[in-house]
């Protein structure tokens, strides 16, 4: 297994639903850029794929659903 970084743009949410996800997700925190909230996961899983899925689906479960999916990809040498 890996772990997967990976960042999922949401609409805004209240505080009891951020406090919810925190108490349930130890591998997600909640942070805003420009004003746009987002999901940040650090999940454990055999591929991306699968990562993403099962971060998905758990947010679908407490009623949050993601915008879209952003990757951090690292720079290669030159």
């Amino acid at each position: 297994m890996k772990i997967f970084s990976f960042s999922l743009p949401i609409p805004t949410i209240d505080d009891a639903l951020v406090n919810a996800l925190y108490g349930r997700y130890s591998d997600m925190s909640i942070g805003s850029h420009h004003g746009q909230m987002y999901v940040a996961c650090d999940r454990e899983a055999a591929c991306l794929e699968s990562a993403i899925d099962s971060a998905v689906t758990d947010l679908w479960a407490m009623g949050i659903h993601p915008l879209r999916i952003e990757l951090d990809i690292p720079e290669l040498a030159a």
